[in-house]
Formats: C-alpha cells, structure tokens, sequence
C-alpha cells in the first residue's frame, strides 16, 4: 500500500512515525488492516500489509444527512461533526433561505469538505469514509427512499422527535436539517407529503452546526451506537 503525499506528511510530521513502525489503516470502504512502514519518502510512504483487522467505529443504522448551503464555515462544521457521529452520507442542498454558490464554488466547497471528512474518520477511527456528495435543489432532497425520514423545523411546535425515537430502530433514516433562517413553511408543507415527518428539537433557535450535531446526537443515543 503506498500512501499520497499529504497521508505520509501525516504519517512522519504529526505522528512522527518511522520506517519500521507498525500502523492500523483503513481504506475508507471498511477494510481495515494492520501494516508496518516499509519506506518513508517525501512522495509517498510505503506500507507492508500485515493482516486484516476487524471493521471499528461503524454505527449499526445508516444515516443519510442533508443541511442547507450556509454561508461561512458552516457546513464545513457539520461535516466535521457528523462525520465523527457516524453518519453514512452528507448532502447539502439549496433551499428558499440557503446560500447560492457558483459552479467554481460548489467544486472548491466539494473537494473541501470531502478533505474534512478524511481528516475526521482519521481522528474518530472510522472504518467507512462517509459518502460527501455535491449540492442539489431541494426537491431532489426529497427524494428519499429511507425507512424513516425527519425534517427538523423550528416553527413545529408540538415536538414529536421523542415519540418517534421510542420506535424500534429503522432499517436506515434521512435528516434534513435547513439552512440559516430554517424552512419557510412551504417547505415543511413539501416535506410532509413527500413521506418526511416534520420534527423540532425543542424551543430555542439553533444554529446550523449545533442543530445537525444534536439530531444526530438524539439518533445515534436511541437507534445507533451511542452510550
């Protein structure tokens, strides 16, 4: 196995890690092994695969997340958190409130949070690299062929998220998590007849970050691998 440049940076400079020092690897699709650096260069370091190890860090429920485009470093957040929490994949999606983003800056943001998500199953010992995929339009959020799918929508105001998690665990779930400034009602009108229940987390605004974090969070306690 050789590794890229920026994984043998890592491997020598923040690990500081030597030719002959064994390592555990992960090839990101839940293959997991245990090697030993065989060669340590500036272009690629060299790992002698030693054995296969047992898959780690996996939750047992499939999460699908989508968040609305948000300006600053948002998305960058929830990518970063999530990813540790266990989701499986990540979409972002462009609604009425949400951040408009040229072709350029989609790509840029892309490759961006893609790099994110390395980074985080690295330091959260992962063995799947959850799936980043680029924006879509909101309907196409929509389509969901998930078991269970939530909207989480500050304006609801009779709960419901408690109810629901006392369910048994689903076969897999979808979260949509909206933008600054939420859904407009329209939206979680939308949402609801394409299956969605709509779903709040409680009587304070939350940002972006905090609100998938905390779903998630709340997922993971009653139907993953949390606690």
């Amino acid at each position: 196995m050789t590794l890229d440049p920026e994984e043998t940076l890592h491997l020598a400079r923040v690990l500081r890690l030597g030719v002959g020092a064994q390592v555990q690897v992960c090839d990101g699709e839940g293959g997991n092994f245990a090697a030993q650096v065989a060669t340590l260069e500036p272009r690629g370091a060299t790992l002698r695969i030693l054995g296969k190890l047992d898959a780690w860090g996996e939750s047992p429920l499939p999460v699908v997340l989508g968040v609305g485009l948000a300006k600053g470093e948002a998305v960058d957040e929830v990518v970063r958190q999530t990813t540790e929490m266990g989701v499986s994949r990540i979409f972002p999606f462009i609604s009425e409130r949400s951040e408009r983003l040229t072709p350029e800056r989609a790509a840029r943001r892309l490759e961006r949070w893609r790099r994110l998500a390395r980074e985080s199953i690295k330091s959260c010992q992962r063995s799947m690299l959850p799936l980043i995929e680029p924006p879509r339009d909101f309907a196409a959020a929509l389509d969901a062929p998930e078991e269970v799918k939530l909207i989480f929508w500050e304006e609801e105001r009779g709960g419901g998220l408690h109810s629901v998690l006392l369910l048994p665990r689903p076969r897999d779930i979808r979260v949509l998590i909206g933008p600054e400034g939420g859904f407009s009602a329209g939206e979680a009108a939308l949402a609801q007849e394409a299956g969605f229940q709509v779903v709040s987390l409680g009587p304070r605004r939350l940002k972006v970050p905090t609100a998938a974090l905390a779903a998630i969070t709340l997922i993971q306690y009653a139907w993953g691998d949390l606690a």
